[in-house]
């Protein structure tokens, strides 16, 4: 079964696009697509042009939304094949509209939570961190959640811009990975804030599998694959950590203790 999960996610650096999408936009997979059943009838008709019209993707694109704004598969389409921008001046749009979000049809909300979803993602594409962290925390304001993929998103945002209090504020309020507890002390070390990063750190000792094992990875057996994702997440975030030499000794006398 094809749904919208399946069309966002195949997309990667080596995607010929057009290719793709007028690929997966085909009156064939329109057959097997799943649609939202909040979904009313004009905005299927808005789905249906994107998969049925005969038309260029461009063409397809503007149909669908003159159907329906909050298309997200037009809007997705739009994503891959329109300048920046003209993607920002959309996106901004579309932000425009979030005072209108309590009398949006259920459906619409789902539409326009992916779009604001998708819009944090081409902020942090465009390095545009800041506006990234207020569309992220909108998401988190009107869904009432915070969820790991909004957790890590924070996490990379506030450590590009080394925004401890606004990063340790996260902490205090969501479930952290490795990846988040990695990048929070760093952040907090970097700021000479020692007291906060050593509680973060004991923290991960006692919530992170593995996590007393964070200056000694090397002692991992790489063939259990938990302790190969551990391994493999602080050898991804190794060059972030680098901007405090000292991070791994610092880890090291904090353990020795920790294990007393």
């Amino acid at each position: 079964m094809l749904n919208f999960n399946e069309l966002i996610k195949n997309v990667n650096a080596k995607t010929k696009v057009d290719e793709y999408l007028l690929s997966f936009f085909s009156k064939k997979n329109f057959k097997e697509y799943e649609i939202n059943e909040c979904a009313n009838k004009t905005q299927v008709k808005a789905i249906k042009i994107m998969f049925e019209s005969k038309k260029t993707l461009g063409e397809r694109i503007d149909d669908a939304f003159s159907y329906d704004p909050f298309c997200r598969e037009a809007l997705f389409a739009y994503l891959m094949i329109a300048e920046d921008v003209y993607l920002q001046l959309r996106f901004n749009a579309y932000y425009d509209e979030i005072s209108k979000f309590g009398s949006f049809d259920e459906y619409e909300k789902i539409c326009y939570l992916t779009i604001l979803d998708l819009y944090v993602d081409f902020l942090l594409d465009i390095d545009n961190v800041t506006k990234a962290i207020e569309v992220q925390r909108m998401i988190i304001k009107l869904t009432n959640t915070i969820s790991e993929k909004a957790v890590s998103r924070l996490a990379y945002a506030y450590y590009s811009i080394e925004n401890c209090d606004d990063f340790y504020r996260l902490y205090t309020e969501a479930k952290f990975d490795l990846y988040a507890y990695l990048l929070l002390m760093v952040t907090l070390l970097i700021h000479d804030e020692k007291l906060k990063a050593q509680e973060v750190l004991l923290d991960m000792f006692k919530n992170i599998e593995y996590g007393t094992y964070l200056d000694h990875v090397w002692d991992l057996d790489e063939n259990d694959p938990k302790q190969k994702q551990f391994h493999d997440t602080v050898e991804d975030c190794f060059e972030d950590l680098k901007c405090v030499p000292t991070f791994f000794s610092w880890v090291n006398r904090i353990r020795e203790k920790y294990a007393k």
